[in-house]
């Protein structure tokens, strides 16, 4: 699992859904505990596809890839 930052300090990363094998990119804001969906993403079937959404995401943005 990768996972990214921006130069806000956000962090990015691909997590499950709740009660289902669906998966989906999520954010976390510096400070905070908790992780959100990213609006503009999809929920995907597979781990590997939205891992490969945030990795488009992240080249186009320029996200540095972190270990957190």
């Amino acid at each position: 699992m990768k996972t990214y930052v921006d130069n806000r300090g956000w962090k990015y990363r691909v997590m499950g859904g709740i009660g289902g094998d669906v998966y989906k990119a999520r954010y976390q804001k510096p400070g905070k505990s908790g992780w959100k969906c990213l609006r503009n993403m999809e929920w995907r079937k597979s781990f590997d596809e939205a891992q490969s959404d945030l990795n488009a995401m992240a080249k186009l943005k320029k996200w540095n890839e972190c270990d957190f």
